[in-house]
Order: C-alpha cells, then structure tokens, then sequence
C-alpha cells in the first residue's frame, strides 16, 4: 500500500500483528479502495524499506487512527508515539479494546476518547459505522458477529504466545516437547493436537477427531495411555474406571498448552 493514500492506520504492538492483519482485511473489504496501513504487513513495510519515515508518512496521511488497545499492546512505548500524533491534528483515534482490557478501564489519555469493545458484535458496529463519516460509505455491511469472534480467538493466541515468550522455562519446556514427541506415534501427536485445538474431549470424540485427518489408526492410543507418557492430559473427576463406552472426558493442562500450540505452529 501507498503510505501516502494511508486512511486507516492500525496502532499495534508487535505481538498483536495477526489481530492486526485480520482486522485490516476486514476493513478493506468493507471500505475497498480505502488504504489500511499496518506497519506488521510485510505489504506495507518491504523488506530494506526505512521503516520509520515509512510509519510517519502513513501517519501523516491518515484519515483515523485506531488503537488496538490491548494490555500487551498499551504496555508498548510505539504504540503511544503513534497514537500521541492524534493529540495534535484533527485527526480522531479510536481506542479498539479487546480481551481483558475494556474501553470502561482503559488508562489515559486513551480513556480520554470515547472507545470500543471490538469483541462485542454491537461494538464492532458502531465502529464500521461510525468510519463512515471520516472515509466514505460501506460497501457492504461487514459479519459483525463472525469479526468479534475471530478476534476474540485471535486475542487468545495472541496472549499464549506472549505467556511462552515471556516464560523463563520457556527453551526447557519447548526441548522436552520436542523429545516428547519423537515418541509418540503419528496419531498419538496428532490426538494431542486435537487437544490442543478443543481443549477437552472425550475417549471417543478424540479417536473420531483423528479419524477425520485421514490418519491410520492402527497405533492410535486412548488418552489414558496418553496421559501416562505425557503428563499433558488431566482426568475428568467423574471418569469411570472402565471406559467401556469410551465417554471418558480428558482436558489438556493450560500451563502446557501455549508451549504444545506453539510447537505445533512451528510444524505447519
């Protein structure tokens, strides 16, 4: 994109680029011919490109600025550099809340301007809505519910890849994964990542879950076994002995999820 026919500029942190990705795609469907700048889009910044001056001239030309103004991304000094250039234009910033930070708690000065919860479906609305009237009318009318539960999944990621990030066991717990794994059969790996996916499942759910990939079942292990091996399912507390039926119910542990999604990202 022309950084000089920016209209929209994204003000994120670095670990929200895929929440920032999206939303980009989302408005540029929605506003075509409308340039959404997002510095985390290899689109919009090249390799050997002059990043900064790039920044500050999509900044310059900018129609609306929106904040993705989650924790991470408020607790980062270029995100406030950004939005701090709203302050002294006519430029209007809208704070985009999402995850645990909500527009009723955001900090100052960016609780200074009217915000929005962009995983409410009524929020994200009200915000498409309301562009209009700084960069021209909807094409068509966005699937504002289909936007705010993609984001809310992308915020979720986003936040494990920042708890693997900033975890000191980090290299540790990624190390064991890996040597973990080289043990495990084909189906056994892809049962735990079905786990990983769905977060709990039963005997059953988790086999037919394998089964759709098109794997061979022929080395395919039930969870018991798995959490034998592992250590990375827990039991249901009302599990029978016997598992007869396969109805059991097994759940990944939430401390070695992010590290388990991680490795499995690293494998696509």
């Amino acid at each position: 994109m022309d950084e000089q026919n920016c209209s929209i500029f994204i003000s994120h942190a670095a670990s929200d680029g895929e929440i920032a990705r999206y939303f980009k795609d989302c408005l540029e469907k929605a506003f075509p011919n409308r340039g959404v700048f997002v510095s985390s889009d290899p689109e919009d910044l090249k390799l050997g490109d002059e990043w900064v001056p790039k920044i500050l001239q999509a900044l310059e030309s900018a129609r609306v600025v929106l904040v993705l103004a989650t924790e991470r991304g408020l607790s980062r000094r270029w995100v406030w550099f950004e939005s701090g250039r709203t302050w002294f234009s006519d430029v209007p910033m809208f704070p985009c809340c999402l995850g645990p930070l909500r527009k009723s708690s955001v900090v100052p000065p960016f609780s200074l301007r009217m915000g929005a919860n962009i995983d409410e479906p009524q929020d994200v609305r009200v915000l498409f809505e309301r562009l209009q009237e700084f960069i021209g009318e909807l094409k068509e009318a966005p699937d504002y519910e289909e936007i705010a539960r993609t984001l809310t999944r992308l915020d979720v990621r986003a936040e494990e890849r920042a708890k693997v990030k900033d975890d000191p066991f980090a290299v540790e717990i990624a190390t064991d994964i890996e040597r973990t794994m080289t043990s495990l059969t084909p189906p056994e790996r892809e049962t735990i990542r079905q786990f990983v996916i769905h977060g709990s499942l039963s005997t059953s759910a988790a086999r037919q879950k394998v089964k759709d990939t098109g794997m061979s079942m022929e080395q395919w292990s039930v969870p018991d076994h798995l959490i034998r091996v592992t250590g990375w399912l827990t039991r249901n507390p009302g599990n029978t002995p016997y598992d007869d039926m396969q109805q059991n119910i097994y759940a990944i542990n939430q401390e070695i999820r992010p590290h388990l999604r991680a490795y499995f990202s690293k494998k696509k």
